[in-house]
């Protein structure tokens, strides 16, 4: 009899030990990016011309704290990411080299040389629905950088050209004349703001919209947009990992006897995933700073398109903690009054490589 009462009180103990222990949430990956948009592949080279991302951002305790001074909700579905960006970006006339018998380059009816190199700050809140078509995210960034000759942007251009011509051809990629007189150098920022959730969804096939504003002395704009995935889908936002341990927390928090209509039951979630994708944005633009030229200091300006549209193709494959994606963006017109009438609008290719750790 004694024993068994001491294995009783050894066994109430033990549970009391461990139901007082909480349970470590299991958080979602940090990510390391690589974004690379350029206009060579595309045999394209005019108007935004290339562009160099560097990003990282993951799910820090910090990035909770500041939702909680924020107001914003707590629990296990809501989740809070945060990190920082580092790019350069750079704009070029329709033209990067004059004609045999022009007197005047670049012309200055049509886009000026641009640069912008700017480094960002990154909140994420994703929301992690019990259904994929349930899940949604909002990503908020505040950019502050430099346009100008302070950009870099004419010292990346010319050294990229020569790179690729020492390893392709010395006629694969013209070396651009005119960077002198791009746009000056002034301080400039803007603050984004991106809300995406799915439409549909299902493991092969989904559809997202998607819904944005930009303010700030570089870009002023609205968007609304969509994109359609076919393929071996996980679920979006990269929320797979982490969602048998949202349910199974989501279910342990239920009072007993409560009915369970919205029960999921625990589901192997696909790790990886490949797919192919279209995605469409429309944009209501009220200032570009790469058209309209500085804020603060004389500079070349040209008359915007009011609406600016973008289409993109591509193929994005997910293994392991890697990821790939290469697309085709063909952009509308954003100049008004090109000086080629003819030249309707622009294309270029995108490339993102991601560590996920």
């Amino acid at each position: 009899m004694l024993k068994a009462l001491v294995l009783l009180t050894a066994s109430c103990l033990a549970q009391a030990e461990t139901s007082s222990t909480p349970a470590v949430e299991e958080k979602l990956p940090f990510v390391t990016s690589l974004h690379w948009e350029n206009d060579v592949l595309a045999k394209s080279d005019r108007l935004y011309t290339n562009g160099v991302r560097i990003e990282h951002f993951g799910e820090y305790d910090g990035c909770r704290a500041l939702a909680r001074t924020l107001g914003l909700p707590g629990g296990v579905q809501h989740r809070y990411l945060c990190g920082g960006s580092l790019a350069q970006n750079m704009y070029t006339p329709s033209r990067i080299v004059p004609l045999p018998d022009e007197a005047v380059f670049p012309d200055p009816n049509d886009r000026p040389y641009g640069g912008w190199l700017h480094g960002g700050f990154l909140f994420q809140h994703v929301f992690a629905g019990r259904e994929p078509k349930d899940s949604s995210r909002l990503t908020l960034q505040a950019t502050v950088g430099v346009t100008g000759p302070a950009s870099g942007a004419a010292q990346t251009q010319r050294w990229l050209h020569r790179t690729i011509n020492s390893l392709v051809g010395h006629t694969a990629a013209r070396i651009p004349v005119g960077w002198e007189k791009q746009l000056p150098t002034e301080p400039a920022f803007h603050f984004s703001a991106l809300r995406e959730q799915p439409f549909l969804w299902s493991p092969v096939v989904d559809v997202t919209w998607s819904a944005g504003a930009m303010l700030g002395t570089v870009f002023v704009n609205a968007s609304v947009g969509g994109t359609v995935r076919v393929g071996w889908l996980a679920r979006p936002y990269g929320l797979a990992p982490i969602m048998p341990s949202v349910v199974r927390e989501l279910e342990s928090q239920r009072a007993p006897g409560e009915a369970s209509a919205e029960r999921v039951a625990l589901r192997d979630e696909r790790a990886w995933e490949a797919y192919l994708y279209a995605r469409g944005q429309v944009r209501v633009v009220a200032r570009n700073l790469f058209l309209d030229g500085t804020l603060f200091r004389p500079s070349i300006s040209v008359r915007k398109a009011p609406i600016v549209g973008d289409s993109e193709f591509g193929a994005a494959f997910r293994t392991g903690g890697f990821q790939f994606g290469l697309g085709m963006v063909f952009r509308s017109q954003e100049m008004a009054d090109p000086p080629n009438p003819l030249l309707s609008g622009h294309r270029f290719t995108q490339l993102q490589l991601s560590y996920l750790h």
